[in-house]
């Protein structure tokens, strides 16, 4: 189960793929989860967050509860 915190910071990264105002243990708990994954640009070779199908199903629910 997740907690608030990472509920949020799954958010944040499916509406902006932002990672620098997120704390690496939300981080992690969510990469446990198979929820997200960092990917490799090809331009600049710098990681990003992409989220998995998984990740998309769970916004996808949280989205339908609200």
């Amino acid at each position: 189960m997740l907690s608030p915190h990472e509920i949020a910071a799954l958010q944040l990264l499916g509406d902006a793929q932002e990672i620098d105002d997120l704390e690496p243990e939300q981080l992690d708990r969510l990469l446990v989860h198979k929820l997200f994954t960092m990917e490799h640009g090809h331009a600049t070779g710098n990681a990003y967050p992409r989220l998995t199908s998984q990740g998309h199903s769970m916004l996808a629910a949280m989205r339908r509860i609200r």
